[in-house]
């Protein structure tokens, strides 16, 4: 019995559509790529660019020292 496939949904940035970059000051935007844990989402569950996973990462991180988001959530 095959696998079924798995058919890629190309999806687009948020921040190439909105034409900004992420910034820690922007918490609303942040939370949203962090799944119910407070993990970062991955490129291929959030669909960003590679450009702007690597900014978001570091905004996250950047946010969690300046305690605007939490590091972890609902242990």
């Amino acid at each position: 019995m095959q696998k079924p496939r798995k058919i890629k949904v190309p999806r687009n940035c948020f921040f190439c559509n909105e034409k900004v970059e992420p910034s820690f000051k922007e918490v609303a935007n942040l939370s949203r790529f962090l799944n119910e844990r407070g993990r970062i989402v991955g490129r291929d569950r959030s669909g960003m660019c590679a450009t702007h996973q690597r900014g978001l990462g570091e905004e996250i991180k950047r946010a969690r020292h300046l305690a605007l988001l939490p590091f972890v959530s609902g242990l």
